[in-house]
């Protein structure tokens, strides 16, 4: 499966529809490349997961994109109108209703506290600590001591093969307390939150604990979601639905096209879209062309995606790309005319449409 989380600590729910903060300036935020691509996918109209799922990046890498751009204040949720105080990296999660605090006392974290409260049981006493730990715990970088001997207690975990105890949670945790001990432990281990911060060699153990916890994660849930299922029609096998099968010819068509075969991938993207032609894989598949050098069939895909998505701005200018690259330029031109006179939240998108219809027309005056 694709591995995208239900949820994303300090967001919330990945099926809701964000939008760009207005006056939110890129440059002077000084976002990246990538972090630009991103932001200019979310539109006010595309749910968080699509656009993760479109954006071509893995899962953990467009996971902290969005993140990061949330925490610069450039993404607004649903309701809000601007983006709350952006607190300094090092500030500790205030305790609230929804998030337990987070317990980070050195020893295992068995004492007594109050209600829904998260005790991870990493041991950061390190016991038998090797001279690579002592030096690093000795390192001058922007952690302290608690931060430094959780990331190393957790990266003796990793190859231990147990979810649970790296998530630093029970065996019998239920859902909920798994649930809330993921979204702590992201938001304090993932690499985004010391964003230009000072490391060094804690910068790839970071890394690296961060994506195995969110692989941990997936591993116990996705084992409760089938046994919940089993269980739930008796043990009996079922079979598999074309919308199932779709989306796994889909998810693999995004590894192979990451993985760099985007002509391996036009094939699986085709029989997906044959058995179960959803906008948005439609609209992966017409990326995935476009990077093959297949223009007509790319056309093909953007048109389908169109046609199911009227009023969606992101699928219009992927059209013109479409028609441009297939030396349709006056066609470019009336889709880039059209999307402009849609409703979009999205200054970056809106921009970008702009730059896209100026280039049209100087080709168009070129050619003529």
């Amino acid at each position: 499966m694709s591995g995208i989380p239900a949820e994303i600590a300090g967001i919330g729910s990945t099926n809701q529809k964000l939008r760009v903060s207005p006056g939110f300036d890129p440059l002077k935020a000084g976002v990246g490349p990538e972090e630009y691509f991103l932001l200019s996918r979310i539109d006010g109209n595309t749910q968080l997961r699509s656009v993760l799922l479109d954006s071509g990046l893995s899962v953990d890498k467009a996971v902290g994109i969005v993140m990061r751009l949330r925490s610069i204040g450039a993404l607004l949720l649903p309701g809000e109108a601007s983006p709350p105080p952006v607190r300094p990296a090092t500030a500790p999660p205030t305790p609230t209703a929804k998030q337990p605090a987070l317990r980070t006392a050195a020893g295992t974290g068995n004492t007594s506290s109050a209600p829904g409260t998260i005790h991870f049981t990493h041991d950061l006493t390190l016991p038998a600590t090797s001279p690579d730990e002592l030096r690093a715990l000795a390192e001058d970088v922007e952690l302290d001591e608690t931060e430094k001997r959780r990331i190393l207690a957790m990266a003796r975990l990793v190859e231990k093969n147990d979810p649970y105890l790296l998530l630093g949670v029970s065996g019998a945790a239920d859902p909920k307390t798994l649930k809330r001990a993921y979204f702590l432990l992201s938001k304090e281990i993932h690499p985004d939150r010391y964003y230009g911060k000072r490391l060094g060699t804690f910068a790839d153990r970071m890394t690296a604990v961060f994506e195995a916890t969110s692989r941990a994660y997936n591993r116990i849930t996705s084992g409760t979601k089938r046994a919940s299922s089993q269980n739930s029609v008796g043990d009996v096998d079922q079979p598999q639905t074309p919308q199932e099968y779709a989306a796994e010819l889909f998810d693999r068509a995004c590894q192979v096209e990451v993985g760099g075969d985007a002509l391996g991938a036009m094939k699986l993207f085709a029989a997906a879209v044959r058995v179960d032609p959803q906008t948005r894989y439609l609209r992966r598949a017409t990326s995935c062309a476009l990077q093959a050098g297949q223009p007509r069939t790319a056309v093909e895909y953007a048109k389908k995606a169109q046609l199911q998505a009227p009023n969606d701005v992101s699928s219009a200018r992927l059209l013109a790309a479409a028609f441009r690259a297939a030396g349709k330029l006056s066609d470019a031109e009336d889709v880039l005319l059209m999307a402009m006179a849609l409703k979009s939240e999205n200054d970056v998108l809106t921009s970008e449409l702009r730059n896209d219809l100026a280039e049209v027309r100087r080709q168009l005056q070129a050619n003529s």
